[in-house]
Formats: C-alpha cells, structure tokens, sequence
C-alpha cells in the first residue's frame, strides 16, 4: 500500500502526473473499455478506440480495472472506524464519548488523533476523496477534536474534501439546552461546516429541530440531522426538518440514519414531492447483523431498508455511509465504500448501479461538491479497480486500487495471496 499525499516525499514523485494523465483500456462501468485522458485536473476525453496522445503526457495502463467516479463519506464518526485500535503513539482527544474506549487522564482515548488520522488514509487507499465527519463538540474534549479536524481538514486539503458537522447532545431547546447551543456556536464560529444533533433524543424533539436550525442559521451553516432508526420517530423529525426548510430556512439540509418512511401511504406520495423540491438529502447507514426497530421478520442477516426505492423514485438525493453510530455494542464503522455500497444494495434492494451512485454522486450532491462523471469536462477525482464489472467489484471488494485526485495519483493498493495448493501455483505463476 502506497499512500502520496500533498505532502509526500520526492522518493514517490513519479507515481504523481503534473502533466496530462493518459488512463490506457480501463473498463467503465457500462461496459465498454476506453482510453480517459486528464489534464489540468479535468478529464478532457473519453475515447473507446486510441484516445489522443499527448506527447506530454503520461500513460497508466489500466487494464483489468474498472474506472469509477472516486467515492464519498457522509457520515463518517472517524474515531469509530477503527475502535480501541492505534499506534498509541500520542495522547489525544475524543472524538466520541462513547463507554468501553481505551482512556487516559481526563477520559479521553490515549490514541484518538492516531486513530483519526489512521481511518482517514483508510478511506483515501480505498478510493474516497470527500469524507463529511461528525463530531461531539458539547465538552472541552469535544472542542479539541474539532481543532483535530479542522487541521486534518488543512492538511488535506489538496487531497480530499473534508467538512464538519459539529454535534451537540441533548437538550438544545430552552434554558436546559443553552449551554449545548454556546458550544455549538463556537464550533461553528471557529470553522465547523454544519450544525449536527439527536432531535429525537432531547425532551421536546420539535423545538430541538427549531433550535438548531436557529442556531445555524445564525452561522450561515446547513443542517445534518440525526432522524432516529425508530419509523415513527424518524418520520416526526423528517416532517419537521421539511417545515424549516419551508418556512425559509435557506441552507443545506440532510437527514441521517434515514431507515424507512413511515408516512401514511394516502400522504407518502406528497410528502415525497415535497422532501424533493425541499432539496433534502438524505443518508442511510446500512448495518448487519441487526434488525432496526419496526423491521418485518426475516431482516437479518442485513438491516431492512424500507422506503428507499419510493425515495429514489421520487427524486430525494440518498446517500449511503458506513460510519460508525454513538452505540458502544454497535458493529465498527467502515472506511470501504465499495463493502457499504454491496451492503446497501442487499439491504435495501436495490440495483448495482444505485448503489454505487449512493457512494459516489449522492454523497457529492448533499455535500454541494462537483459532480464528478467519466465524461469530457468533469473533475477527474476517480479510483481503478482491478475488477471486470460492477458485480466483481462490489463482490470481492477489489483490493487492488489506485486513486486519482484532480488526474494526480494520490494512493495506490496492491494486495497479494498465496495458497499452497499446486493449482493455485499453476493459475499465478508468478507467486511461485
């Protein structure tokens, strides 16, 4: 694994192009096999014979990879990705406030901006150059994870799109929740992208919606709402988020945790047009192993999601994620969003092909980021994967792969096997 970054070393300056980048007979997901040339960080053709060839220009053969638009995070809790693992090198601080972590003096995990760092190159070697993270930012701890993204955030900039939801517990509403709402005004004020909170958790989930989006508006900053995965309560949260955005709330709006709709079928169709011309984006974390409250019988072994083929019908931008939740005996987040994407389209029944748009284009269009396409004239954020279709990709994971930020090489992953069975031998001569 090779990972070259902004920062990197000149001992791996010839795996970055500053020059026109010719990617030779990748496979696209629609089948066909093309040459894509980039330049000035932009794809600038797309041809299915011999594309043309710069004489400046590099060549990175890519046959045997499938070339796909590089991948999103939208909800990403960082420090969940890898729980109670890390070098351990540095003390740092929360990023969650979760039971069972290893802690040092003051309650805080002895290697959280190890662990940070570690789960962001993770996504990076995967293929995801936009992360959207989630932070706790209601203690001092809080605050300084915050700092820990924001200068993750500098550090990378030229690397990968990183915002920041500041999340602050209940209460938020009335005199119980001011304290809350000081500590979310100040991450707001000091660089936080948008406002975060568990309107379902605070005793008064209606006016805790009010709250915060008072709040962030005052900051001029768009809302990322955790709805619940209780259907009822989910659906209360969604009516009210819909209403602010009404009423002229003017900013970025997505709900998160979205499982199902529960919404009389006589009001769902209305209600989804009006989630649509809203702009509302919504981001489902598909999970396995647990059934979410209200699920039919049989939903194991992956959540049921219900209610996304009516929401993609519709129009509303879904998004998929698989990071980490707040619950201690809930399963570790994932920084693959190839393994999120399979998972989605298990759980929610879905095709392939939405699938890969939930962690890919969806998750650009709710973080108001580029569409990227692999077409003339789009950004060339992409990663190759050594597959020879969609399905191959989603089914084994594709370790092998190589990502491009703005036509530059940013990571690079080989992985290797070897058995001990002479046909295994015969197959890859080359282990022998």
């Amino acid at each position: 694994m090779l990972i070259i970054p902004s920062w990197s070393s000149s001992s791996a300056r010839d795996l970055i192009s500053p020059s026109p980048l010719l990617l030779r007979e990748a496979s696209l997901a629609d089948g066909r096999v093309a040459d894509v040339l980039t330049g000035n960080g932009i794809i600038v053709e797309v041809a299915e014979g011999a594309a043309s060839h710069l004489a400046s220009a590099n060549v990175l053969n890519l046959r045997g990879y499938l070339l796909l638009p590089s991948f999103t995070e939208p909800h990403a809790r960082l420090g969940q990705v890898f729980p109670g693992q890390g070098a351990g090198r540095r003390p740092g601080p929360s990023l969650e406030a979760s039971p069972g972590w290893p802690t040092v003096a003051g309650g805080r995990p002895a290697d959280a901006v190890d662990r940070t760092w570690a789960a962001v190159m993770n996504y990076l070697v995967n293929g995801t150059t936009a992360i959207r993270a989630h932070v706790d930012v209601a203690e001092p701890a809080g605050m300084e994870a915050l700092q820990v993204l924001l200068d993750l955030r500098t550090s990378l900039a030229q690397v990968m799109d990183v915002q920041i939801v500041a999340v602050t517990p209940a209460p938020v509403a009335g005199r119980a929740g001011a304290r809350h709402r000081g500590s979310l005004r100040y991450a707001l004020a000091v660089g936080a992208d948008l406002a975060g909170g568990a309107p379902t958790l605070d005793g008064d989930p209606d006016r805790a919606v009010e709250s915060l989006a008072v709040t962030a508006a005052d900051a001029g900053a768009g809302l990322d709402l955790d709805v619940g995965e209780t259907p009822d309560r989910a659906a209360r949260t969604l009516s009210r988020l819909l209403a602010v955005s009404e009423a002229g709330f003017g900013h970025p709006v997505t709900a998160s945790h979205v499982t199902s709709l529960a919404i009389p079928a006589e009001r769902r169709p209305a209600f989804l047009r009006s989630l649509t011309g809203a702009g509302i984006g919504a981001v489902t974390l598909p999970k396995a192993g647990r059934v979410p409250p209200g699920a039919s019988a049989g939903a194991s072994p992956a959540w049921r999601l219900t209610g996304m083929r009516q929401l993609l019908a519709a129009g509303v931008t879904v998004a998929a994620s698989g990071g980490g939740t707040r619950d201690p005996d809930a399963a570790p987040g994932r920084a693959d969003p190839l393994a999120t994407a399979s998972l989605f389209a298990t759980a929610g029944r879905l095709p392939l092909a939405a699938a890969l748009a939930a962690v890919t284009s969806a998750g650009r269009q709710i973080m108001r980021l580029p569409e990227v396409a692999i077409a003339p004239g789009f950004p060339a954020d992409l990663v190759a994967v050594r597959a020879v279709s969609l399905r191959d990709a989603m089914a084994t994971r594709a370790p092998d792969r190589i990502v491009l930020r703005g036509g530059l090489v940013v990571a690079r992953t080989r992985a290797g096997a070897e058995s001990a069975l002479p046909e295994f031998h015969a197959i890859y001569p080359v282990w022998n």
